[in-house]
């Protein structure tokens, strides 16, 4: 079982809205939130942390804010201590901010395109991965290609932990965007224009059943933020 939340940050902006907001999140995220430099950032917190209660309160069936407490592997991953059957991976780019849910451990991320530098493209692509973005005809090909790449092999170091202590050149996505190697399958997704989003696990533990669409959840969180602040 996999399933695939994401929100649009933008609404989260607005002071009343963000206000109410952090008094429905966890307090581990709202000292994340707190700790944001810029309004953008906070709100893209604010919204992981709000994926997160919204998921759980669903699985419990509660109204309530659900004070989370988290545990950390052996490379910092976060776990859900009260819900050792739910795995989860977050992410946030842009305006979207995005979580998958498993009975298994999974990884996700989700990626704006931006200009790029060459040498960040060579640090980035293995050779295989690289071979393929010179043969591509179209400098929007190109972009693309390392793009996908790039959220693949995010997803994958979530997946593991690893962050980006993991050489990114030693993770190669498939062509056919399914299998991240070394030992991954993986879903692509393209929530919105000139984004990605990809969802992984492990090969070893088989196919969850990746969902065909992420479920746009923002307005039930605005609503859920809406409903709390009239308690």
């Amino acid at each position: 079982m996999i399933k695939v939340y994401m929100a649009c940050t933008d609404a989260f902006r607005r002071q009343e809205l963000f206000l109410q907001g952090c008094r429905e999140i966890d307090s581990v995220r709202l000292a994340k939130v707190e700790a944001c430099k810029t309004a953008e950032d906070k709100a893209r917190s604010l919204c992981c942390g709000l994926l997160l209660q919204y998921v759980l309160r669903t699985y419990e069936k509660a109204a309530a804010r659900t004070e989370i407490r988290y545990g950390y592997g052996k490379y910092g991953k976060p776990y859900l201590q009260d819900y050792p059957a739910l795995h989860i991976s977050l992410s946030h780019s842009g305006s979207y901010a995005v979580l998958a849910l498993a009975d298994r451990e999974v990884g996700a991320d989700v990626q704006i395109i931006r200009p790029l530098r060459e040498g960040v493209i060579r640090r980035t692509l293995s050779e295989a991965e690289y071979m393929i973005y010179e043969r591509l005809p179209l400098a929007a090909e190109k972009q693309d290609w390392f793009f996908r790449c790039w959220c693949a092999k995010e997803s994958y170091v979530k997946l593991t932990g690893e962050g980006f202590g993991r050489e990114f050149r030693a993770i190669s996505l498939k062509p056919g965007g399914r299998r991240i190697q070394p030992g991954a399958l993986c879903r692509e997704y393209c929530p919105g224009a000139a984004c990605f989003l990809n969802v992984c696990v492990y090969e070893a533990d088989g196919d969850p059943g990746f969902p065909q669409t992420v479920a746009d959840i923002t307005q039930p969180l605005c609503g859920m933020v809406a409903a709390g602040s009239g308690r």
